[in-house]
């Protein structure tokens, strides 16, 4: 049976709320992220989160955003959600494309945007001293765009995911 994110989130860390720039529509914009082994399919929408990674496999970074009812029903035009990853230590800040995804004021306010980190993303360059692992901290920044495609009401960043990066297990 499918986990419900209701199950999930105890597991997480708390939600960031992001910025609303017009204090006069009520309401917030929550945010949920996590490193997984998988993305989510119909029968594991949440994938349980990892916080200890090798560099040699695929991970994706799910985030799940939330407008409450009030802020949902006023905005329309797109989310723009992009990840940061920094470093703690000797290895290079990492960048990813952004994902825009379109609001629906009509809709129930939920959104999932899921980041494929690619095997690899996170094995150190040559030129960089070997070390038993490093740690990064997961950045998610949240904008919007008004249906014009100018700067919109919602901005923000999350800063609360930190994930431990190993070499990869021989012989395994």
């Amino acid at each position: 049976m499918a986990e419900t994110f209701e199950e999930l989130a105890p597991r997480l860390p708390e939600p960031c709320t992001v910025e609303i720039f017009r204090r006069a529509i009520p309401g917030d914009v929550r945010i949920w992220y996590w490193v997984a082994e998988g993305r989510p399919t119909g029968d594991v929408p949440y994938p349980d989160p990892v916080s200890i990674i090798s560099w040699d496999q695929q991970y994706f970074v799910i985030v799940y955003i939330q407008l409450s009812d009030p802020v949902r029903r006023h905005l329309c035009g797109k989310l723009c959600v992009d990840i940061d990853v920094d470093t703690c230590g000797p290895a290079p800040d990492l960048q990813f494309p952004e994902h825009d995804i379109d609001l629906d004021p009509c809709g129930y306010g939920f959104y999932v945007v899921v980041f494929e980190l690619p095997a690899g993303t996170f094995a150190p360059p040559p030129d960089y001293p070997a070390r038993c692992g490093r740690v990064y901290r997961l950045c998610v920044t949240v904008g919007s765009k008004d249906a014009c495609g100018n700067p919109g009401l919602i901005w923000g960043v999350c800063e609360a995911v930190d994930i431990a990066v190993h070499p990869p297990v021989l012989n395994h």
